[in-house]
């Protein structure tokens, strides 16, 4: 049981103590440049005090002395004294190569100058700075390191207050499902509301069930669009996107159905390609079509991949796709379009994804890889399956079907009885 944001109060105790070691590097740098200042002021002057009656005549001797007892003080760098005409007339210091602040005075006699003293006081570095201000620098990094400690002992919650907090996460994901479930409840009964509104109603009330057709099998087909740019896209773009989709879907048809030996009219297109995509619905028995089904959407599938990366570069509106293939799911109460559209919108871009009975699975197994939902979150995803490979064979049928239709080529005619 941690402390709650331990990384955010680490990171402020980290930039208070750099904010608080630049300050004591600006205040020392501050106090000891008003240091030099008095110390300079006060040195020139006593020094023009001290060599003012060996200046002229000079005396080079007594000034050399005077100036090498001056410069025994550290914080000197160079001493100079001068005449008059800006001749040198001695010169000393410890360190006269370092730089630093210099200070000048004239000496006077008489209101008549007879010389200069120039006097360089050491300018200390902010390595020398730090050097010096080690001990408060690192009471600092105690104090900051002491500040975190204690968060860590004072913040963590107790025992009582952690369970607390796991059941108030417990109850609160409890009621987040229970309000999931109720509004896919409400779709699903506005959805049915909707269908049974448009179909004609019948003479003769009878009461609403469910019925089954193990038969059907639906492919929905919809735009992956995590973004929402769906919503915002005008329709002068969007609906030649839609157009052109349409239109490889249909060529997708028309050539799957001529390879699985299928009448293409068996195929029914529930409406036309539109912001929530599409569906394909067939009622047959014959097992070529689930494998067909599923060939349409993986030939669909690339060419939307192809669509996507050429539209990227044109830098123009274009959303990558998903597509699952489902039959009815009895114990959900979903028929094989509902089960399909649902499957759909657990999947991300590119993903395939399929719920059929075990008889169709065994057989598509032989040329699909077939992995588990990572995180099922129902009756239909815990028993789908996501498409992550295919055979060779069907890779090589993919990609013609693909150059096929990206050529223009029309499918072989077949005569289906």
């Amino acid at each position: 049981m941690n402390a709650p944001r331990q990384g955010l109060f680490a990171s402020l105790l980290i930039v208070s103590f750099a904010l608080q070691t630049v300050l004591l590097v600006i205040a020392t740098t501050h106090q000891l440049q008003e240091n030099r200042t008095n110390q300079g002021q006060l040195m020139t002057s006593q020094l023009v005090t001290d060599s003012l009656h060996e200046m002229e005549p000079a005396n080079t001797v007594s000034l050399a002395l005077l100036t090498n007892r001056y410069a025994t003080n550290p914080s000197v760098a160079s001493i100079r004294i001068l005449s008059a005409t800006n001749q040198v007339l001695s010169q000393s210091g410890m360190e006269q190569t370092r730089t630093g602040d210099v200070f000048t005075r004239d000496a006077l006699q008489n209101d008549r100058k007879v010389g200069r003293v120039e006097i360089t006081l050491i300018k200390p570095s902010l390595g020398e700075i730090l050097r010096t201000e080690w001990l408060a620098i690192f009471a600092s990094l105690i104090l900051h390191a002491l500040l975190w400690l204690a968060y860590r002992a004072i913040a963590r919650p107790s025992r009582s207050e952690y369970l607390a907090r796991l059941q108030h996460d417990a109850s609160l994901h409890a009621k987040i499902q229970e309000l999931t479930d109720a509004l896919e409840q409400e779709k699903q009964a506005s959805v049915l509301a909707v269908n049974e509104a448009q179909q004609p109603q019948p003479k003769q009330l009878t009461k609403p069930t469910f019925v089954p057709n193990e038969h059907s099998i639906a492919l929905n087909i919809q735009f992956y669009d995590p973004k929402q740019l769906l919503s915002s896209v005008s329709q002068s773009v969007a609906v030649p996107y839609f157009n052109l989709c349409q239109l490889f879907l249909e060529k997708s048809i028309e050539l799957c159905s001529a390879h699985y030996r299928i009448d293409s009219s068996l195929i029914e297109q529930l409406g036309t390609f539109d912001q929530n995509g599409i569906t394909l619905s067939v009622d047959a028995k014959n097992p070529n079509v689930a494998e067909c089904l599923i060939m349409i959407g993986n030939v669909f599938q690339v060419l939307s991949e192809v669509l996507y990366k050429r539209y990227r570069e044109e830098k123009r509106f274009v959303l990558q796709t998903r597509c699952a293939t489902a039959n009815m799911v009895e114990d959900m109460q979903l028929d094989a379009v509902q089960a399909a559209t649902r499957l759909a919108q657990s999947l991300s871009a590119k993903e395939s994804a399929l719920y059929l009975n075990a008889t169709l699975l065994k057989k598509l197994s032989d040329h699909y890889k077939l992995i588990n939902f990572p995180n099922p979150s129902n009756l239909l995803t815990r028993h789908a399956y996501i498409i992550s490979g295919m055979s060779e064979a069907y890779v090589e049928r993919v990609e013609a079907f693909r150059t096929d239709i990206l050529k223009g080529k029309k499918p072989k005619q077949n005569t289906f009885k």
